[in-house]
Order: C-alpha cells, then sequence, then structure tokens
C-alpha cells in the first residue's frame, strides 16, 4: 500500500475549508469567494463616491457611512487575496499548507479580515446609538458635533487597530494566531489552541454577538419609546 493510499484512510480530505488539493476545497467556496470580493469592494466604493455627491447630508452621518464602507472594503480586499492565493496553489495547496499558514502574508491578510469585522461592529453600534439618542431625545443636544464625530471614528479605528494586532504582540500566548487555518481568520478552536487565544476568541465573538444584538434591540427600543410619546 503506498503512502498516498495510507493518507486517505487516515485522514479526512478537508478540515471543512481547505482540502489537500485546494486552499478552498469546494467549488462553491471557489467561485463565491470571488462573486463575494467584487460585490463589497465595488459595492462599497460606489457608496463612498455617491455619498461624496450628496450635499444636502449631514457630514458627520456622510463620515459615519464613508468610514463603515472603508471598514467593509478590507473585507472584499481580505476575500480577493484568499481566493488569489486559492489559484496559486491550486491542485498542490498540501505541498504549501505549513508554508502559507506561518507566513506574514497570512498574518496580514487574516488581520485585514479581523480588523474589518470588529471596526464594523464598532461603527455600527456608534452610529445605532447616535440616532437613537436622536430620535428618543429630538429637542435634546445629544447630536454630535463635527469634531466629536472625528474623535470618535478614530477611537474606533484605533481600537479596531488594537484588538487586531494584540495576537501579534504576545506570540508566547496566541501562538500563530492568524494561521491556524488555510483562510487565516480564526473560525475554530482545537486542542493545540494555546489558552491565551482561546480566551481571547471567546472574548471577542461573544462581545460581537452581545454588541449585535445590542443593535437590533436598540432601533426597536427607540420604536417603542416614540409609540407611547404618540
Amino acid at each position: 500500500m503506498d503512502l498516498l493510499s495510507c493518507r486517505h484512510e487516515t485522514e479526512p480530505n478537508t478540515d471543512g475549508i481547505s482540502s489537500f488539493e485546494n486552499l478552498l476545497a469546494s467549488i462553491i467556496l471557489r467561485v463565491f469567494v470571488w462573486v463575494i470580493a467584487c460585490i463589497t469592494c465595488f459595492g462599497n466604493l460606489f457608496v463612498i463616491c455617491m455619498r461624496s455627491f450628496i450635499i444636502t447630508e449631514k457630514s458627520q452621518h456622510t463620515m459615519a457611512i464613508k468610514s463603515l464602507c472603508c471598514a467593509d472594503c478590507l473585507m472584499g480586499i481580505y476575500l480577493f487575496f484568499i481566493g488569489a492565493f486559492d489559484l496559486k496553489y491550486s491542485g498542490e495547496y498540501n505541498k504549501h499548507a505549513q508554508v502559507w499558514m506561518a507566513s506574514i502574508q497570512c498574518q496580514l491578510v487574516g488581520s485585514l479580515a479581523m480588523l474589518s469585522s470588529e471596526v464594523s461592529v464598532l461603527l455600527l453600534t456608534y452610529m445605532t446609538l447616535e440616532k437613537y439618542l436622536c430620535i428618543v431625545f429630538p429637542f435634546s443636544h445629544y447630536g454630535a458635533s463635527k469634531k466629536q464625530t472625528i474623535s470618535m471614528l478614530v477611537i474606533i479605528w484605533l481600537l479596531g487597530f488594537s484588538l487586531t494586532l494584540a495576537p501579534f504582540w504576545c506570540k508566547e500566548s496566541f501562538g500563530n494566531y492568524y494561521g491556524r487555518n488555510g483562510v487565516c481568520f480564526p473560525l475554530q478552536s482545537d486542542v493545540t489552541e494555546k489558552p491565551g487565544a482561546r480566551g481571547y476568541s471567546i472574548g471577542i465573538y461573544l462581545g460581537k454577538g452581545m454588541t449585535t444584538q445590542f443593535n437590533f434591540h436598540l432601533p426597536l427600543q427607540a420604536a417603542h419609546v416614540t409609540s407611547l410619546e404618540c
């Protein structure tokens, strides 16, 4: 029995994302990574351009929307990179898997996706909270000024960068945080994951989940409050 046969008998052909042959195991993944990357990048660039021509809208709201589009574009760029490396290693991914996952390219690509997701959630939370205050307290002065909006956007991006770069600062605690799978994004936990990295991932995903629930609940609360006032 040759080694190739042993390999297929003792190991699964895929981890759910990558296979022995391809970085993206499924043809559906390989097609949609390009489709979604194009839609994400060009769609958000279109919104940024159109917002630049809307003169009547508040500049604070426009800045927040453009910032959100930039964050979403980073995810599109991440998907383009994953699609490109999938093509590069097509048919022989298993030969390059370990080198790829340990490479600086994988670390940077994964950090792009993390930065995009973190900043997007934080921006949506800020915009939701601001609109909630404007709706519930229409005659108050809760609306952010241009200077306050710029300050908040800078803080959000700095916080996003800090959360994204944290795994690079302490390799002893995080290990190869972004290189645990072929798409360079910490989607799942495994037995080799260090406790620090596991705790960090749990905190990040719980924080995202709770923040998303908050963002859904707040508009409903605003609608309820305004309906009672009417």
